[in-house]
């Protein structure tokens, strides 16, 4: 694993200890979380993380062979394991937009011509999601694709990785981390 200087790992690279999800679908393949669907899912099925943060930044590498995913931040979670929160998107004519699952949707969309010459297709691709208090920003590949400001929005919650509904694909994550601040 490749953890930044001053981050804590969110993942052990080893098994799923931490997280919470089924593990038909997620599991762990030299150093990475895989998320696998080899059927058509009729729904959206996530991992989250047993801890809720607030205030933080945190870093992952993503390599998507498929259509869509995303990392659920500052999300719930309920009985039937749907999330709702804030997620950054990954995916074909989403990347490095911010949606809110189950609530508003697309909050800040898409931005082809930022995002389309820095995407690594099918290949390894950095991403960051700065959360502290009311601010939001994210990164793809060093490039801010998100920068936005919501006072209404959650201020803590559970990171989640998505396993989008649909065909079948596979996602792989590695080297996540994160960095809290205590406001």
């Amino acid at each position: 694993m490749n953890i930044k200087p001053g981050f804590t790992p969110l993942f052990n690279g080893k098994d799923l200890s931490g997280w919470i999800g089924d593990t038909k679908y997620w599991s762990v393949k030299d150093e990475c979380i895989v998320a696998r669907s080899v059927d058509r899912l009729d729904r959206n099925l996530f991992l989250w993380t047993e801890k809720e943060y607030s205030n933080f930044v945190m870093s992952c590498e993503v390599k998507l062979l498929g259509f869509n995913s995303g990392i659920q931040f500052r999300s719930t979670v309920d009985a039937n394991g749907f999330m709702a929160g804030y997620q950054a998107d990954i995916g074909n004519g989403c990347w490095g937009s911010l949606y809110e699952e189950r609530l508003r949707g697309v909050v800040v969309p898409y931005k082809p011509d930022l995002v389309e010459p820095i995407l690594k297709k099918e290949d390894w691709n950095e991403m960051q999601i700065f959360a502290v208090e009311d601010y939001i920003m994210q990164t793809l590949n060093g490039v801010v694709t998100v920068e936005f400001y919501d006072p209404p929005g959650a201020k803590k919650g559970l990171f989640g990785l998505q396993l989008h509904g649909g065909p079948p694909q596979e996602i792989f994550f590695r080297n996540i981390c994160i960095k809290e601040f205590g406001i």
